[in-house]
């Protein structure tokens, strides 16, 4: 999957926004320092085509998922930013609007039957071989989604599937021939990799203070609810072994486990159960103006310790003065009414300035970098790796593949015989030294090579031109 997904990028618009159901219990990553404010909010507009902070969050929650499953586990929120992650993730989202533009000028559409036939055909949602209703709710609950926006976010990779279809161009004779004699090749490359840790930079408070000007609007507080709430306990109640025998054999598809392994989350979810009715008592006297007992005031936002982030989603969809119904959180159920709604604010300067000057320092580093790969790249002295193919990344192993896929693709398409090229954060600068044709090596698959190639060469060119032709808002920074 891993290395399908690495050589066919333009796919991963549907793959990532498909495997949010593979993450599921993994849960969404967070962002450090950086606040966008509410989920609903918009972080870009492409077109006609808005790109909301939850659809940002599930896709750089499922790249991060993707990259820990790729490097092990040993990856890490300082790994990811020496990634670009966050720059990635919203990359993938503005070439898919740039894309449902597209598809919505074509007059293309998507019916909800298509949309249900997906849903009804998804394994992931089967039970005892055939879909189940119940399955599919709580997979998606678990993955931090409602079935609305799952089926939005199906729509839009059913519509650009469409789009992708209509785009085809099938491949000729020659074309393939060419493609055959690309993969034979191999370059004995001499190569050198600058990272940002190669240079320092100094800046001044006036700079720093003047780039937090230029982008303030993109250091937001996040969006915080002022809430009063009430809290109804857990009944005070012992069962029989009997009891909960019973209670675990009624719901042991929920627990996939032995009820020894189990047995203290079924006693709570007994006691869950059983407390709920008080819940919904209490809730309606809170909600008529009539409970008698203690009602406390907090003001929340996305990190918070008193509701799930499911729960906060709920809470936001209420108008103020709503109540919300009882929510079980940390051995209690809290029933909460919405008082006030503090929209996001521009953080003072003095407040965000590390985050500031750690994204100035890193920004003037690429760019000092980028100099000297500009200025060098004729004739420095690096490591000659020896023969490689446009296909022989993990030969390189001073990259990540990814990195040694992209430089090796510009090597083999490109008719210089030195150059640079920018990976994220770092620059390698290469000089092919010597040329061969590796008759030995025959591909099987020359029609799908070149088919793959043909299709990312038009889609990149496809992406460039309505880069141009729609507006692109952006209030976001990676």
């Amino acid at each position: 999957m891993i290395s399908w997904m690495q050589h066919n990028k333009k796919y991963l618009i549907i793959t990532l926004w498909i495997s949010v159901i593979t993450f599921v219990g993994a849960g969404f990553v967070g962002w450090g320092s950086y606040s966008y404010g509410s989920k609903s909010r918009a972080i870009a507009k492409i077109g006609d085509v808005e790109i909301k902070l939850s659809e940002f969050q599930i896709t750089y929650s499922n790249l991060y998922g993707y990259y820990s499953q790729m490097f092990g586990g040993n990856f890490d929120e300082s790994m990811a930013k020496k990634l670009r992650l966050q720059e990635s993730a919203f990359n993938i989202l503005k070439r898919e609007a740039l894309l449902i533009n597209l598809a919505n000028e074509y007059g293309l559409s998507v019916l909800d039957e298509e949309i249900a036939k997906n849903i009804y055909q998804n394994h992931n949602f089967f039970k005892d071989g055939k879909f189940d209703r119940q399955q599919y709710e709580l997979i998606l609950q678990n993955s931090g989604l409602t079935p609305k926006e799952y089926e939005a976010r199906l729509y839009k990779v059913i519509l650009i599937s469409k789009l992708q279809e209509l785009l085809k161009m099938p491949t000729t004779p020659f074309e393939e021939e060419v493609i055959s004699s690309l993969l034979k090749l191999k370059d004995k490359i001499e190569l050198k990799i600058l990272t940002t840790s190669d240079v320092n930079v100094t800046l001044s408070n006036d700079e720093v203070k003047a780039y937090w000007e230029l982008n303030k609007n993109q250091y937001l507080s996040d969006e915080l609810y002022t809430i009063s709430y009430i809290e109804t306990p857990l009944v005070d109640k012992l069962y029989t072994e009997d009891e909960i025998q019973n209670f675990y054999n009624t719901h042991a598809l929920e627990y996939n486990d032995k009820l020894e392994n189990v047995k203290s989350q079924v006693i709570e979810d007994m006691l869950k159960k059983e407390s709920k009715k008080s819940a919904m008592k209490d809730y309606i006297a809170f909600k008529k103006g009539t409970y008698t007992g203690n009602v406390q005031t907090t003001t929340v936002g996305e990190i918070n310790l008193l509701l799930s982030s499911e729960d906060l989603n709920e809470l936001k969809k209420l108008k103020v003065s709503g109540v919300m119904k009882p929510k079980y959180s940390n051995g209690v159920f809290i029933t909460a009414k919405l008082d006030k709604i503090q929209p996001p604010q521009i953080q003072p300067f003095d407040e965000v300035k590390e985050i500031v000057m750690e994204e100035l320092s890193q920004q003037k580093r690429e760019e000092k970098i980028l100099e000297i790969a500009k200025n060098s790249y004729q004739k420095f002295e690096g490591e000659v790796i020896g023969y490689v193919g446009i296909n022989d990344a993990d030969k390189i192993s001073t990259l990540q593949l990814q990195e040694a896929n992209q430089l090796l693709t510009t090597i083999f398409t490109q008719s210089v015989e030195s150059g640079f090229v920018k990976l994220g954060s770092k620059v390698a600068m290469y000089r092919v030294l010597e040329q061969k044709s590796d008759d030995d090596n025959n591909s099987d698959n020359i029609s799908d090579a070149t088919k793959g190639l043909k299709e990312k060469i038009l889609d990149d060119n496809l992406i460039k031109k309505l880069e141009y032709y729609y507006s692109i808002e952006t209030y976001f920074k990676g």
